[in-house]
């Protein structure tokens, strides 16, 4: 289906004041309104935090909507997910539709608009909503083009634009795995991750940031008369052009992605679809693994290293807990999605997955629930054979959900049942190639045999990127049809 898309227009300012120069429609200004945090957050107790963040998301006052209706229908929702969350049963299962290539293929956009277009992929997704109305919100699959331009981003090739790498225009963005750090650098790592990660790995990485190998070290400046000799580096040369980039970088950013935060509230206003993703976040061995190391280095890491790579998953734990955290402390939302990669079963046996991969990923978890935030991490793969890891730790109940892939979900409710929240398991290959009716069986199935109890989502086992409109409507329909609880 393809469908003309038009720049997003507003029917009326959803936040902010208009402003001179602004990229958004109708002068709007492109970022949300401050989160309103009470000044005695950070003593609250966990718990304390966690009931600000609900209450937030639930007040509909300081929120704008199509009408009364869409508002109630907006706090049920957020409601039903925070049940499911807290292990309850709510007014029915909630189904969670994860999007990228589909709404780009449904409405008719090619990849490099994704990148160059970004007003027209906000419309995209005002479109998908509109013909699917999903229950929560389906996120703009924009991403600015003209930034990592001017970043001279090596670790992801993309479609459209002027670089002489660029992909096909319908071909979807891909990574470029990399031993952007070396396998003698894990001291460096351990001894200082963040000053690593800006004076080494960004300039390996970025093309245009190689002069931030010049920086100093910012604790010159705790003594007031070293503060010059500190500074005199910023003030020109290699440093200076990749403060320069980065600033112009954030300008282009800040400009391109608008429409994008636009379109979120656009679509919460419309039809009361909550937005879900608060915060973005990776476990320590997948920072590792997936883009210092690469794949190839982690694997012999763990054999050549072991000690080296285990300290460096703990020592990179504390900046992890930031990443995850810093996002839900400007959006409001405390649900931080966490796609996990390397601790497949494919991957890693159990007692590999025991010693390199949970203990961080672990502590990951209670930092973000120490902060009153839930994580979601979304295992991606297999694992049916770390899930006794998972149900033997001590986590807090009620606090995580996950998504599985491909683990056995019915399996997962077993031991995970009256722990933590689960979901997922509905094949993309079946949302992609089935039927709407085998769809709708395969969806009946799965409530039936998982929902009882409560602390149980629909979603898919991936991220969808073909279907078709009958398989959509048929998933999205089921837990209407099949999801409802007594009373």
């Amino acid at each position: 289906m393809s469908e003309k898309i038009e720049y997003l227009q507003m029917e009326k300012p959803i936040w902010g004041a208009p402003h001179a120069g602004s990229p958004t429609p109708g002068g709007l200004s492109p970022a949300p309104k401050p989160v309103p945090f009470p000044e005695d957050f950070q003593s609250l107790p966990p718990d304390g935090k966690y009931r600000f963040f609900k209450n937030l998301m639930l007040d509909t006052a300081d929120k704008t909507f199509a009408s009364v209706e869409v508002a109630r229908t907006y706090r049920r929702r957020v409601q039903r997910w925070f049940d499911v969350v807290e292990l309850k049963e709510p007014d029915r299962v909630p189904s969670q539709l994860l999007t990228y290539g589909y709404v780009t293929k449904f409405t008719g956009l090619s990849e490099a608009e994704n990148f160059y277009d970004i007003p027209k992929a906000a419309g995209a997704a005002i479109r998908f909503h509109e013909a699917f109305q999903p229950d929560y919100a389906t996120l703009v699959t924009a991403m600015p083009g003209r930034m990592h331009e001017r970043l001279g981003t090596r670790m992801m090739r993309w479609p459209g634009g002027s670089r002489a790498d660029a992909l096909n225009d319908h071909t979807p963005f891909q990574y470029v795995e990399s031993e952007f750090m070396k396998r003698d650098e894990y001291a460096s790592l351990i001894d200082d991750p963040e000053g690593f990660l800006l004076r080494t790995w960004y300039p390996r990485v970025y093309d245009n940031l190689k002069g931030l190998e010049h920086l100093p070290s910012l604790f010159s400046g705790v003594e007031s008369t070293s503060m010059p000799f500190m500074l005199i580096p910023f003030a020109a040369g290699p440093l200076r052009e990749a403060l320069d980039t980065l600033l112009a970088a954030a300008d282009s950013c800040l400009a391109e992605m608008g429409p994008a935060f636009l379109a979120g509230a656009e679509i919460q206003r419309r039809w009361g679809a909550p937005n879900l993703a608060g915060s973005f976040g990776l476990a320590p061995f997948d920072i590792i693994g997936d883009t210092l190391r690469g794949t190839k280095g982690v694997m012999l890491d763990m054999r050549r290293q072991p000690d080296a790579l285990i300290e460096a998953c703990d020592a990179i734990t504390p900046a992890a807990i930031r990443m995850a955290t810093e996002g839900c402390m400007a959006s409001g939302r405390p649900f931080v999605q966490i796609p996990l990669h390397k601790g497949d079963d494919t991957f890693m046996s159990e007692e590999q997955f025991a010693r390199f991969y949970w203990p961080s990923f672990k502590r990951l978890l209670e930092g973000i629930i120490d902060a009153g935030m839930v994580p979601m991490p979304f295992v991606e793969g297999n694992y049916n054979k770390k899930l006794d890891v998972i149900a033997g730790s001590d986590l807090p109940k009620g606090k995580i959900g996950w998504m599985f892939d491909r683990t056995d979900i019915r399996v997962a409710k077993k031991k995970l049942g009256g722990k933590a929240c689960i979901g997922g398991n509905v094949p993309s290959s079946l949302i992609a190639t089935g039927t709407g009716e085998q769809v709708d069986d395969y969806c009946r199935q799965l409530i039936e045999d998982v929902a009882p109890g409560g602390g149980f989502f629909l979603s898919p086992g991936a991220v969808i990127d073909h279907a078709n409109p009958e398989t959509i409507r048929a998933f999205l329909a089921s837990t209407k049809k099949y999801g409802r609880y007594a009373g």
